[in-house]
């Protein structure tokens, strides 16, 4: 549930241990033997972890395990919302076979109608992907409703940029002041790091959060094939089968679905220039 400084708090049915690590697991230099959300098996009497199972998934950044959804979670306003870091968190959590969800938080900010306009826009430019919208006020409970009965059930780790309100929503979740909050800097528009471990909370029975740590920047996912980037773009797909060339880049090949797909305004000019982006930076190419 829990990790500091080599203590590792598992929780079972019936109470959390303050555990370390035993055997093999004690590898050095691994920040992957055992993580937050890890299913372990332990030594109740000398409080030792011997054995780690196989994850379903983790992310690297949060280092989160065996999460159902990932919330992703941006400000509309304060910090403003930013199309680019939001596509790259994105592309991390579909590089990890996660479900994302998405909630913005400080809708109280703008106007009714500027939330309607932000939303609109927001849907156009992701209408080829299934992504579960919820717009909220972290401390009004009326705005609350849809994402908790989304959450329950589930292993849901919210991540975003610092300062977008993570702490406040999932202390408002739990009903209990638990996690700090802190502020907007005025001279960066970014948040301050309050939440500097990735931690999981019992909502009920059936229902985990994550609350894990901002972030000011977020690097790309690590490819080795130039054609696999686009498997991060669902909603490039079914165009994608159109393609002349089996390991088409979408970049300069001939008779390219994608490209075609975009001249046809079936991409949106904002997705294909963030995949152009993401592709010269993953495969950036050092000239001698």
């Amino acid at each position: 549930m829990r990790k500091i400084k080599g203590f590792y708090y598992v929780s079972t049915d019936n109470d959390v241990y303050e555990c370390k690590l035993r055997g093999t697991l004690k590898m050095k230099n691994n920040k992957l033997n055992c993580i937050v959300g890890d299913i372990v098996e332990f030594d109740e009497k000398e409080l030792a972890i011997y054995n780690v199972f196989d994850r379903k998934n983790y992310l690297d950044r949060p280092l989160i395990s065996n999460i159902d959804y990932a919330g992703i979670t941006f400000a509309v306003k304060s910090p403003d919302f930013d199309y680019t870091n939001f596509q790259k968190v994105l592309l991390n959590v579909y590089d990890r076979n996660i479900s994302p969800s998405v909630i913005f938080t400080k809708t109280d900010l703008i106007s009714d109608s500027e939330l309607k306009e932000f939303l609109s826009e927001f849907h156009k430019v992701f209408s080829g992907l299934e992504l579960d919208v919820f717009p909220v006020v972290a401390m009004d409970n009326s705005t609350l409703s849809d994402l908790k009965e989304f959450i329950n059930g589930k292993i849901t780790a919210f991540s975003g940029p610092s300062g977008v309100g993570k702490s406040t929503l999932i202390n408002n979740l739990l009903d209990e002041d638990i996690l700090r909050t802190g502020d907007i800097s005025e001279k960066t528009d970014r948040g301050k790091h309050t939440t500097t471990e990735s931690r999981i909370f019992e909502l009920n029975n059936s229902t985990l959060i994550v609350d894990t740590p901002g972030f000011s920047s977020l690097d790309f996912p690590k490819l080795k094939e130039k054609s696999a980037l686009s498997f991060l773009f669902p909603d490039f797909q079914e165009y994608v089968s159109s393609c002349k060339f089996r390991d088409c880049t979408h970049i300069n090949e001939p008779e390219c679905g994608v490209k075609n797909a975009l001249e046809n305004k079936q991409i949106p000019e904002l997705r294909y220039e963030f995949y152009l982006y993401s592709y010269n930076n993953i495969f950036r190419e050092v000239k001698k």
